[in-house]
């Protein structure tokens, strides 16, 4: 009779887990970084499985000055990729949102396998109302 045992994943969720908390402590490390330069996280979503994936949303928490926001990431210790990566959108986003003069800039980081940050900005015009409405990207939805 063949052998229908799963397999040992103690060992490989160990490691998965290692590196979890390791990129955790990296994205803690930037999070003061980021509020200097005017950003506040709403949201953080961890979804387990194998890989694990997490999801970050950051939003700017008031008018962009360029000037000031280049002179914190230039001051920011090299924490590794992921806390460069982070500064290095944080600071384009405020580039892009005082360079086109919009309002809230929002920051949504998949740190997934491959990861990507994506960028929205609302008017500065924009109502309460339309600022909760959500990109269909961000729509979950489960099919049993």
């Amino acid at each position: 009779m063949p052998d229908l045992s799963l397999p040992d994943l103690s060992d490989a969720t160990g490691k998965v887990m290692t590196e979890f908390n390791t990129f955790i402590q990296q994205v803690g490390d930037a999070l003061p970084v980021l509020e200097q330069m005017g950003y506040e996280v709403t949201t953080f979503k961890i979804t387990w499985g194998l890989p694990p994936k997490a999801r970050l949303r950051l939003k700017s928490t008031g008018n962009p000055d360029v000037q000031k926001v280049n002179a914190i990431a230039a001051k920011a210790a090299s924490g590794g990729v992921l806390v460069s990566a982070l500064i290095t959108s944080a600071t384009t986003a405020k580039r892009i949102q005082s360079t086109m003069r919009l309002g809230t800039a929002y920051l949504d980081v998949d740190f997934a396998v491959p990861p990507r940050v994506n960028m929205k900005f609302v008017s500065s015009k924009a109502s309460d109302k339309d600022e909760m409405l959500r990109d269909a990207d961000e729509l979950e939805i489960a099919c049993k």
